[in-house]
């Protein structure tokens, strides 16, 4: 039976040529061995398949106090290996479940594709244990990968397909198994249509843009300068000493436990106006990671595919009023600086709900991105985040008359989000009739008919206007 070695690895930081590390190790229920290092490196060797090594690491500042933080451990397992050897007959191979064959992709309606998917015939598992797993990549050009990509669904396998939401880019499908384990490779299929009607961009936003990324609120997640993304925060500190070097080991204490589940909220809730059925296209871009500045280990080929970030949306029909507080006199509360004490904004929310290409309806939107992990030493790297408000272009017609003596005021049957463009189609017109059209906005317009002596007449009119958005 072969042995192993595993190679343990870490940041020294901003300081490193002064710093020196204590390296503490123990396999399995021995005692404790201890080392000194300046390299930010360590090897143990001979290590049995299934043995636990449990590995702890910590710096030692510069002479003459020689301060030190706290130990960054990591606790990891040998593997089996996967593969038999001829000289142990005892040793058998993991079955893998097969990768994903004839796996396709294509539209079934405006919002929605289906993938499908088959199941290698001569696979010797049990078929009906199968889960199959559907990631999506925003790349267009086939180069998505497993790890960065997100995850969108998981059912039987048996099933050979399932309905996703339509987005372009490249659908990745694999299988796993009642124990977990997964297909070697994932099979994926490419989708890229161009819109069939022009839509309106109103606003794209990015998070990861801008003087200061990701600006929102941030619960058990930081953005890292070092890998330019918003990553899974960590437990671990080193020690509060108010003479520590400044930058000193900067990046260690980001190498040990990490949390498996975060939250950030967008900056900013999105206010239609009205209510509007509006197209979000989500912005999401995401890698996984074993971090390189933890205790990494390098005995396996690690493929951090049990990350994911999931971006949610909230809504709400009542428009945003933040209600000023007033006292018993009747006059408002004022702060140091003369502006008005408010209460919190009184809108009441529906819950969170997973947002993916599709048309939506509301007044009020608010966004966040759930980051999670399986395991505390992986995170998801979120790269781009953010979201594309579009309206459909749209076309109402009606036909009506001017009513006679007064201006004849039209409202829309559904309103527009921004002024469309209007055309009137008059009938029965005499000659040196004509009229006038006043007051064009989102919800209706205005219309005057009037004869040669300038005095209000009732016409018959058709009106077409085009424009984008559709109200409630």
């Amino acid at each position: 039976m072969a042995n192993s070695k595993a190679v343990f690895s870490w940041s020294r930081g901003l300081n490193g040529p002064s710093v020196s590390f204590e390296v503490k190790y123990r396999i399995g229920s021995g005692s404790f061995k201890t080392a000194t290092t300046n390299d930010t490196i360590f090897e143990i060797d001979n290590l049995l398949p299934e043995s636990e090594v449990r590995f702890n690491v910590r710096a030692v500042g510069v002479a003459p106090n020689n301060l030190k933080s706290k130990f960054t451990s990591k606790v990891i397992t040998i593997p089996k290996s996967s593969i038999p050897e001829t000289s142990s007959p005892v040793d058998t191979p993991v079955l893998l479940p097969p990768d994903p064959q004839n796996v396709s992709v294509e539209a079934s309606t405006k919002n929605e594709a289906i993938v499908k998917w088959g199941i290698d015939p001569t696979y010797q598992g049990e078929r009906d244990e199968l889960v199959a797993i559907i990631r999506h990549s925003p790349l267009t050009d086939g180069t998505g990968v497993w790890p960065d990509s997100t995850l969108l669904r998981e059912v039987s396998a048996t099933t050979n397909y399932l309905i996703v939401p339509l987005m372009n880019g490249e659908y990745l499908v694999k299988f796993k198994d009642k124990q977990n384990n997964k297909s070697e490779n994932a099979t994926s299929a490419v989708i890229n249509l161009p819109d069939e009607l022009p839509k309106l961009l109103v606003q794209e936003i990015r998070e990861d843009q801008g003087i200061a990324p990701f600006p929102g609120q941030r619960n058990d997640c930081f953005y890292s300068d070092e890998f330019d993304a918003l990553i899974l925060d960590t437990d671990d500190e080193i020690d509060d000493k108010t003479d520590f070097e400044e930058g000193y080991l900067q990046n260690i204490d980001f190498g040990g436990t990490l949390k498996t589940s975060g939250e950030y909220f967008f900056e900013n809730t999105v206010d239609l106006g009205g209510i509007f059925t509006v197209q979000f296209n989500r912005i999401l871009k995401i890698r996984g990671l074993y971090p390189n500045d933890t205790i990494d280990l390098h005995f396996t080929k690690i493929v951090p595919d049990e990350t994911n970030g999931v971006l949610k949306f909230r809504k709400s029909n009542n428009a945003a009023t933040d209600d000023e507080i007033e006292d018993e006199n009747s006059e408002f509360i004022l702060l140091e600086d003369d502006s008005k004490f408010s209460q919190e904004d009184s809108s009441v929310f529906e819950d969170f709900v997973p947002m993916e290409n599709g048309r939506y309806t509301g007044r009020l939107f608010q966004f966040k991105l759930e980051l999670s992990s399986e395991y505390n030493d992986q995170t998801p790297l979120i790269d781009e985040l953010g979201y594309q408000l579009l309206f459909e272009n749209r076309t109402e017609s009606a036909s009506t008359t001017s009513g006679g003596s007064n201006p004849k005021v039209v409202t829309f049957d559904k309103a527009f989000y921004q002024t469309p463009k209007l055309g009137i189609t008059a009938s029965n017109m005499a000659s040196g009739d004509y009229f006038e059209v006043s007051n064009i906005s989102g919800t209706g317009f205005t219309v005057h008919f009037k004869n040669s002596s300038n005095a209000s007449i009732d016409r018959n009119f058709t009106y077409q206007a085009v424009g984008f958005g559709k109200g409630v």
